[in-house]
């Protein structure tokens, strides 16, 4: 039976890449500075770290990987004051990518493609005090910084119905993101084994 043991360097490519998909997913969201762009951060984020997460896909060989990765991101979201609720989201959607791939036997591409979109649901619970604990979160606005008319406005553009339709959009723009880093990666894939057609 092979060894499924993660090893020094299993982990430091999950470091490697948690760190840089943690980047592109930060510099993808700097864009709801403007109030009116957030309801498209999550699309943008997942559209910009998809293709960093299929190179990450052809590392991924053992379980567990893109679990530690998943949550080395969300510790640093909840470092940088977006709340714990990601911690149960992250663990749920976690887990769900980790079947995914492991049905996948690590070596299917569109499994890997369908875990980091199922993934990205981690981020629900980034969102969800933004809906429904309205009142704390634009307080908290405020306190940073951000003033009044920033909070008024983000919250014109986020009502309540729009919390489905954004990790919806998140989701669409993780899958299109990986799409793209399937076409950009073919000799990558052949190397790591996962030779399906997609």
């Amino acid at each position: 039976m092979k060894n499924q043991k993660l090893t020094v360097k299993d982990l430091i490519n999950v470091g490697l890449f948690s760190v840089l998909i943690m980047l592109a997913t930060f510099i993808a969201g700097m864009i709801g500075f403007i109030p009116v762009t957030m309801p498209i951060v999550p699309f943008l984020g997942g559209l910009v770290s998809g293709p960093l997460c299929m190179l990450f896909a052809t590392k991924i060989k053992k379980p567990g990987m893109l679990f530690i990765e998943q949550m080395i991101i969300m510790v640093f979201f909840i470092i940088s004051g977006h709340g714990i609720w990601g911690i149960p989201t992250a663990l749920i959607a976690a887990y769900l990518a980790e079947v995914i791939l492991k049905r996948g036997q690590y070596t299917s591409v569109k499994a890997a493609r369908l875990a980091f979109s199922v993934a990205s649901l981690a981020n629900v619970g980034l969102w969800l005090p933004l809906y429904f604990a309205r009142e704390a979160y634009i307080n908290q606005l405020v306190e940073m910084g951000y003033g009044q008319e920033y909070a008024d406005k983000l919250m014109s553009v986020l009502p309540m119905w729009s919390l489905v339709p954004i990790v919806l959009l998140g989701m669409l723009g993780m899958y299109i993101g990986c799409t793209i880093g399937i076409k950009l990666l073919r000799k990558h894939f052949v190397k790591a084994g996962m030779v399906e057609e997609v």
